[in-house]
């Protein structure tokens, strides 16, 4: 008896976002995703989000069948005897799990195809596109511990048999060509049961199933017949496939045959029939447990024709291919465009010089674009700098088959590019001189990109400019205050060389007559120190002025205290309150000064960005070491003599407070820096200063990680809290001729919500201390009364330092 796979829904939802092939220009599905598991063990596959990219013949592992000229069919599968196994898979049930991400590199058993390497030469732009088939009825996986897995990365590959047809605006096959089906499938974790009515059962194999479906009538199946070793056509049956956890396995269905031909092909007045009736083939993934199967995942194709005979047949000899558009000026073409060659790659490829009186325009809106990060421009100056620019000549062989008549060229070579810039080459496949020479894998320049290379080189040109520009002006001011120094020195000179002149004349003169040897003491000190009593006043005004400056601190403190009273709800001393008692003092407590301090343990990790950038130069490290010491900063208590509540009262007070009904947790959940997910936890807390509210954290910055680099502090927390940065210490600057970020980034005063993100300048700074306090709205604030730490708020200090050693 025949079954039928699952109806597909008339009215399917949307689909995600698809990504144009810019190699093809036809539109494809987006594939499967892989697992984050399996994007460490992808180097060869495309990026998460984009079209599906096969990978490269060195990247590809696995049993490899030999190739052979003549046909034979591989038996690296077992054929499925038992239609049983099969009933309709329709009945197979399970909630859709969205696919993962399909990057990674596994063993690949393949099907032999019946060209050489598989290669077909029809190009990438005769493949089908695929899409979601029944995904209501995906059933889920189980690991061996009964957690849930992911839906097994999915893709599927027309290699070979279907041709477009412009005119119908369809796929053609033809009923007794073969057609080659690729199917890649990444498994995230190892299955090892799967979801069935009467619970997970465990997995006795995995079949892939190749089937077609009547488009208008979808739960009609066309059965799918394989060319044998003979030449007899079978009904094509499951193939038994292995699927090894965390990897990528490629299936290759060689030899296929649609059973029957599509209705109503023959044209109507050299134009399409409009009762063409169409197929659609899908492919399928199942899970077999003893007689059941179960759909774990299936796509389908688009609309599909068969025919009997060649479907050059159906095209009108007088038919061209470029059309009229839309409007009355325009003409379309459908595929690509080659002038001077046969065989281009891109939808327009020009084999010789090109004039565009013009101009080129490329995409550049905000609204298409995401992750726009700035790039640094000292690395773009670095590497313009290391491009080497030659003059050449083309050979002429290759002059000739590109139609290049100018072959003396001043530019770059492009292997020395890929060094430098790997984005800016393209490999664009084998190349055949007029000679019959062949260049494979030949290597093209995106010269666009180096021109933005250049734009960076010359805004980092035009920043040392600027900074010696602003140097230049800075000698010219200080070589002009010498010139007036010099000057004066003239003027000095002149009048010593009169005076001499004077004293020269008046040698035969009588001297003069002598002082008293005895002068009264006020007189001759009144006269020696003459020249001070003009500087009584400033000094007068220095003491007043440190005088007024000492009444208003002692009236602000006065007045906090006041304050504090009023907003704490804190009785007076004269109120009866056995918990509060106003002849004792509050101890006091002094910010976190810095004492050098040796870790008790191994040193924690450094903060570093070494998996985004190269850690090769060190910054903000001096050449002395003996001028910075990495010691680490640790918070000192200074205890008062008087304490104004006892231990055990304080512990009564905390606890009537966190017994109140709007008591609040205000420690943080957790604390990491933004840009490489380091983690800042228990490893970098300071002996004795984490807990009961105040934390104190010493962090080491690598030495490899650059001045200008932005280090954004990330603290969540399960309630919604407010965070105050009480103090910032910076003054350690370790150049001042850098170019930082603006001091703008770094004004914030406070944070409100679940996430806080403080952006720091940790990197340009050789050391540098934080005091952040996590409160709820209104309950405290900076000044409030710090032993209240661990009931209003909770208090953390962060010790940046950089480890040079």
């Amino acid at each position: 008896m025949t079954h039928t796979p699952p109806t597909p829904p008339l009215n399917e939802p949307p689909h995600p976002p698809q990504c144009v092939n810019p190699v093809s220009g036809y539109i494809k599905a987006s594939p499967p995703l892989v697992p984050p598991s399996l994007q460490r063990l992808s180097p060869g596959y495309a990026e998460p989000g984009c079209p599906y990219q096969p990978p490269a013949p060195g990247l590809q592992t696995g049993p490899v069948l030999p190739d052979t000229k003549k046909r034979r069919r591989s038996e690296s599968f077992e054929g499925v005897g038992n239609p049983r196994l099969w009933p309709d898979p329709s009945q197979t049930r399970g909630p859709f799990m969205p696919p993962e991400c399909s990057n990674g590199v596994g063993d690949v058993p393949s099907y032999d195809s019946d060209g050489q390497n598989g290669n077909t030469g029809q190009g990438p732009y005769q493949l089908l596109t695929w899409e979601g088939y029944q995904t209501g009825q995906w059933t889920p996986l189980y690991d061996s511990s009964h957690q849930n897995l992911p839906s097994p990365g999915y893709h599927v590959d027309t290699d070979k048999g279907f041709n477009y047809s412009p005119t119908d605006e369809a796929f053609v096959c033809q009923k007794k060509n073969h057609f080659q089906v690729t199917v890649h499938i990444g498994m995230a974790g190892t299955p090892k049961y799967v979801r069935t009515p009467s619970g997970p059962k465990p997995i006795d194999s995995f079949y892939v199933k190749v089937f077609g479906v009547k488009f208008e009538a979808q739960s009609h199946l066309v059965t799918i017949e394989q060319s044998q070793s003979d030449r007899t056509k079978k009904p094509f049956l499951p193939v038994k496939v292995s699927l090894p956890g965390d990897k990528v396995t490629k299936v290759t269905l060689g030899r296929l045959h649609f059973s029957e031909t599509t209705a109503n092909n023959m044209r109507k007045k050299g134009k399409p029939n409009p009762d063409q009736r169409y197929f659609m083939l899908g492919v399928g993934l199942y899970a077999s447990v003893k007689d059941e199967s179960f759909l774990l995942v299936a796509h389908v194709s688009e609309k599909i024709i068969v025919r009997a005979s060649n479907p050059g047949q159906f095209e009108n000899d007088s038919e061209a291919l470029w059309q009229r558009g839309q409007a009355a000026d325009t003409v379309v073409c459908q595929g690509r465009v080659g002038i001077n060659t046969e065989a281009p790659d891109e939808a327009l490829v020009v084999c010789g010089n090109a004039k565009i009186m013009g101009t080129v325009m490329h995409p550049s809106d905000r609204r298409a674009k995401e992750n726009i990060q700035e790039v640094d421009s000292t690395e773009q100056l670095k590497r313009i700098a290391q491009m080497r620019i030659v003059e050449y000549d083309y050979k002429p062989e290759f002059a000739m088959e590109m139609g290049i008549d100018k072959v003396h060229e001043t530019g770059i070579i492009a292997q020395e590019v890929k060094e430098l810039l790997p984005s800016a080459v393209k490999e664009v496949g084998d190349i055949t001189c007029m000679n019959g020479e062949n260049i494979p894998n030949f290597l093209m320049v995106d010269k666009d990109q180096i021109f933005m290379e250049n734009v960076g080189a010359v805004k980092q040109l035009c920043k040392l400019t600027d900074n010696l520009q602003a140097r230049i002006q800075e000698l010219e001011v200080w070589n002009k205050r010498l010139a007036k120094l010099k000057n004066m020195g003239s003027l000095r000179s002149c009048s010593s060389a009169n005076m001499q002149r004077k004293v020269s004349r008046n040698d035969n003169a009588p001297p003069p007559p002598k002082a008293a040897p005895h002068q009264p003491p006020k007189k001759f000190l009144s006269k020696k120190y003459s020249h001070c009593l003009q500087h009584k006043v400033f000094q007068a005004s220095i003491i007043m002025l440190v005088a007024t400056m000492g009444i208003c601190v002692i009236s602000i403190t006065a007045l906090y205290m006041l304050n504090l009273n009023d907003d704490l709800g804190i009785p007076n001393g004269d109120s009866g309150d056995p918990l509060f008692n106003g002849s004792t003092a509050r101890p006091t407590f002094t910010s976190p000064s810095v004492a050098p301090t040796s870790p008790t343990g191994p040193w924690p990790p450094d903060v570093d960005f070494c998996n985004l950038l190269y850690c090769e130069n060190v910054y903000c490290c001096p050449s002395d070491p003996g001028n910075h010491n990495n010691t680490v900063t640790t918070p000192t208590p200074v205890p008062s003599t008087n304490e104004s509540l006892t231990d055990d009262r304080r512990e009564q007070l905390f606890e009537l407070l966190k017994s109140a009904k709007d008591w609040t947790n205000t420690t943080v959940q957790s604390i990491f820096i933004k840009e490489n997910q380091h983690r800042i936890d228990q490893r970098y807390c300071v002996q004795g200063n984490c807990g009961s509210g105040n934390y104190s954290y010493a962090i080491p910055i690598s030495k490899f990680v650059p001045v200008n680099m932005r280090v954004t502090l990330q603290m969540n927390t399960t309630e919604l809290l407010v965070v105050l940065r009480c103090r910032a210490e910076d003054s350690s600057v370790c150049s001042a001729v850098m170019d930082y970020a603006s001091d703008s980034d770094y004004t914030m005063s406070n944070t409100q919500g679940y996430v806080h993100e403080w952006p720091l300048p940790v990197a340009h700074l050789y050391r540098s201390y934080y005091h952040f306090r996590a409160t709820v709205p209104g309950k405290a604030n900076c000044n409030t009364d710090p032993n209240f730490v661990g009931v209003l708020f909770s208090d953390y200090h962060f010790h940046f330092y950089r480890r040079c050693d």
